[in-house]
């Protein structure tokens, strides 16, 4: 082989891998750049904002935050990995940014802006720059709260009992409705052509005093929070008083049959007592009170809500009841219905137009269906012998869903039927009254319409 020849295959050689490093140095996956950033308004509480940065190459080179507004910019952060263009790189393939967007802090204006988030690599590309990932997110400053003007006038709620509030809002707000003590019941707008009039259903559960703050609230999309009173009156109201004997046969015959269905019961009468009583109990109004998540955005009823025909009063709603067992008071709950006696095994009429959102067995409350009639507002039929709908089946008032019977903890057979606004159990005997629905419902839709 002559020199030449032999040299040109030697640079060859040498060339080859030379090659094949450059090829690898200039590889050209740039980093990418994922957020948290859903709602990208800032208002006056500061937003925390997450941001992944992956690097598929040779390393991470640096990393940049900065929010942009009116040719300004504002640096949030800045890291810098430690590396090497020439050798491996710097060897860091993932970074976590956690930026705190503070309007106020940052001395940003209302108005739009720009959250900017730079990674740059090790790559030998660009002219050993490296690739450049540049993710521009837009904001939106807005740092004024949102005006509420409430519309509807007479706001008289009994304890227990339930109110509307009929109100404007001047910009769509992701949250809004009416504070009851600490207590929110979300609104619904009052039609599909009324984007910014707002009706919200309201309760003052059986437990709050007279005095308890009831507030229109609005939250933006920014965060921003407002809140607006109006005139209104809580009724203080008396509930009934009753003690319940419980005998070590009821306690056998009604109550451990159902700790055992779900599993083991212990052997001490007085503690099945109390898990049936005080936590399965507490179980069972938390699976009615959790539907509240199902409420839509439109009013399925009309008109007064039927009663069960032909029915007797026993308990009431809010009965104050105390349990004794061997002569000693063991336990104290309060009873969230009431509860309708009828011929044995008799019809259940839906009280309103609605949809079937729950249909099964609820433990004390035995077979029980829940109705959902629109903007938050539920109706529950329990202690049913047969249940002749399904979840999901829309029903109109006077629908036969079921029969009187005895399941659960009733000892005679009855219908245990509750009204629920959102997720606080209300007095039903409001809802039964055309009078009421009248004065406190239908007359307040009136203005908005």
């Amino acid at each position: 082989m002559s020199r030449p020849v032999l040299l040109s295959v030697l640079l060859l050689l040498l060339a080859t891998p030379l090659a094949l490093v450059a090829i690898w140095r200039m590889e050209g996956k740039a980093p990418s750049v994922e957020h948290d950033l859903v709602e990208p308004a800032i208002g006056k509480t500061a937003r925390t904002v997450k941001v992944v940065i992956q690097e598929r190459g040779r390393g991470l080179k640096t990393v940049q935050a900065a929010v942009l507004q009116a040719g300004r910019e504002v640096l949030l952060d800045e890291v810098s990995f430690e590396g090497s263009m020439l050798l491996a790189g710097s060897g860091v393939d993932a970074h976590q940014l956690t930026l705190t967007l503070d309007a106020a802090a940052l001395k940003l204006t209302d108005g739009e802006a720009v959250l900017r988030i730079r990674a740059d690599d090790f790559s030998w590309r660009n002219w050993w720059n490296g690739n450049q990932t540049l993710v521009d997110i837009p904001l939106t400053i807005d740092s004024k709260p949102p005006a509420i003007t409430v519309l509807s006038r007479f706001h008289y709620v009994n304890q227990g009992g339930s109110g509307l509030l009929v109100y404007r809002l001047n910009e769509p707000c992701p949250r809004h409705g009416v504070l009851v003590g600490d207590h929110f019941f979300p609104g619904y707008p009052r039609s599909a052509g009324e984007a910014l009039t707002m009706l919200a259903f309201f309760a003052v559960g059986y437990d709050q005093k007279p005095g308890t703050a009831i507030r229109a609230q609005a939250v933006d999309r920014a965060g921003n929070e407002a809140r607006a009173g109006f005139s209104y009156r809580i009724r203080a109201k008396r509930f009934r008083k009753d003690v319940l004997n419980i005998s070590d046969r009821f306690i056998e015959q009604k109550m451990r049959p159902l700790l055992e269905a779900g599993g083991q019961a212990p052997a001490d009468p007085k503690e099945v007592f109390l898990a049936v009583n005080r936590d399965m109990r507490k179980s069972n109004t938390e699976t009615f009170t959790a539907l509240a998540s199902q409420a839509t955005p439109v009013m399925a009823w009309e008109g007064v809500f039927m009663r069960l025909p032909k029915a007797a009063n026993r308990a009431q709603f809010a009965d104050h009841r105390v349990y004794k067992y061997q002569g000693a008071i063991i336990d104290r709950q309060v009873h969230l219905g009431a509860d309708l006696a009828s011929l044995r095994q008799s019809p259940v009429p839906a009280a309103n137009n609605g949809r079937v959102v729950f249909a099964g067995n609820v433990g004390i409350y035995g077979n029980t269906v829940v109705i959902e009639h629109g903007f938050g507002l539920f109706s529950l039929y329990s202690h049913l012998s047969s249940i002749q709908v399904n979840t999901g089946e829309q029903v109109a008032k006077g629908h036969e869903i079921g029969r009187t019977g005895i399941s659960g903890l009733a000892l005679g057979d009855h219908l245990h039927f509750g009204m629920m606004v959102h997720d606080t159990l209300v007095n039903p005997i409001e809802w039964w009254d055309a009078k009421w629905i009248q004065d406190n419902i239908t007359a307040k839709l009136k203005p908005a319409s």
